[in-house]
């Protein structure tokens, strides 16, 4: 008598299912469009993955130094917030969340071109979908006066957008090695990201995203390394001497000079100054271990309420989580680039540029650490091999 067989590791739908239940609830804001019923709806999907997860890990019994990294970064800062009682219950879903795409791409490291087709599959729609809300009610952008800046779909805040075009974008970018008709996607896709932006008028991410474009465009790989390297150059020297300036910044000439007579910007940076230099004072308060993951009614009453937040991807973390968060942060983006350069294809090296222009937003912007950590994961488990028929045996069909 035969026995239907499943091999579970084989599957492709376990993992194209499991990876789009943690992308919808990740990437799409239905609490910020009054769609209470889709984001429960969402966060049971994402509780389903993670549990299925977890089952799956029992079974692999093995995880990389990176995921151990990234695991010691989540529960550290539940830890945190669990002892300084701040918002523990979404610091538990973020936990839960980024838990669950660490164990489905360990179990399915052999299925990566499933799981970047998955998250690939929902962030396309949900930009499609977003170019139309956009077209469909200019109120939301059109008249700087009364335009919004909730309600969207890839984030509710429109300066949120930016860590999932460059998800979506990467993604894209890596389809196109397995199968050529994947071009049918990309090239609308860059269309619409560049599209939702200028309507919405988030510059920074903007002129991100045309940066990272070029880097696109380039296929020599000593160029696109040099450049990669001086993105990060860039990002480091910024984050040193202007972000951790704060306030401090308006009394340094030669900054003053740099910023307002040749690049013509507000010295503030649109009040970000203040929002750095109110982060900083809160950070030497509790500097080795922070304050937990801490919710918008903490932003406003202990730093600036310009905003909620650092605005500030690194200031956030040490507000988090401090130097111990900070640090084990710095361990996970070594180890995921440095996957990469051992690598070091054309793709791997695109990688490292979008990572490396991502992190140029995040002076800027705090992106949710669930996207950003999923950028990361999505680069250190990139197989590398030459031939894309090793990793999609339909490649050859196609």
């Amino acid at each position: 008598m035969n026995l239907l067989q499943i091999d579970i590791q084989q599957s492709k739908l376990i993992p194209f299912v499991a990876i789009s239940l943690l992308m919808t609830h990740l990437t799409v804001s239905f609490f910020d469009m009054e769609m209470f019923m889709a984001s429960y709806a969402a966060l049971a999907g994402m509780l389903l993955a993670f549990f299925g997860s977890l089952v799956l890990l029992g079974r692999q019994r093995t995880l990389h130094l990176y995921d151990f990294l990234v695991l010691l970064f989540v529960f550290t800062l539940e830890g945190i917030t669990l002892l300084n009682g701040t918002d523990w219950k979404n610091g538990l879903y973020l936990t839960l969340s980024i838990s669950a795409y660490i164990f489905l791409f360990n179990y399915y490291q052999e299925q990566y071109y499933t799981l970047i087709l998955g998250i690939l599959f929902v962030l396309s729609v949900a930009i499609y979908c977003q170019v139309f809300q956009c077209i469909a009610h200019p109120e939301m952008w059109l008249i700087e006066e009364t335009k919004q800046n909730y309600g969207f779909i890839l984030g509710g805040n429109y300066n949120q957008m930016g860590s999932r075009l460059m998800i979506a974008l990467t993604a894209g970018i890596i389809s196109v090695r397995y199968s050529k008709w994947f071009w049918m996607n990309l090239v609308p896709l860059f269309l619409c990201c560049f599209t939702i932006l200028f309507m919405v008028k988030s510059m920074t991410a903007l002129s991100c995203l045309f940066l990272f474009l070029l880097f696109f465009l380039i296929q020599n790989k000593r160029l696109l390394s040099f450049g990669a390297t001086c993105v990060y150059v860039g990002v480091i020297l910024f984050q040193g001497i202007v972000c951790f300036s704060g306030t401090g910044l308006e009394n340094n000439d030669l900054a003053r000079w740099f910023i307002v007579d040749v690049l013509e910007k507000d010295m503030t940076f649109t009040g970000r100054t203040e929002m750095w230099d109110s982060a900083i004072r809160v950070i030497v308060g509790s500097p080795l271990w922070g304050y937990g993951f801490v919710d918008s009614d903490w932003f406003n009453t202990h730093m600036s309420n310009r905003a909620i937040g650092a605005h500030n991807f690194i200031l956030n973390t040490m507000v988090y989580g401090g130097i111990i968060l900070l640090a084990l942060y710095f361990a996970i983006i070594l180890k995921s680039i440095g996957n990469l350069i051992r690598i070091n294809d054309i793709y791997s090296i695109k990688m490292i540029a979008a990572f490396g222009v991502m992190s140029i937003m995040m002076l800027f912007e705090a992106y949710e650490t669930p996207l950003v950590f999923l950028l990361l994961t999505i680069m250190y488990y990139y197989p590398g091999q030459e031939s894309p028929e090793s990793l999609n045996p339909n490649a050859k069909e196609q």
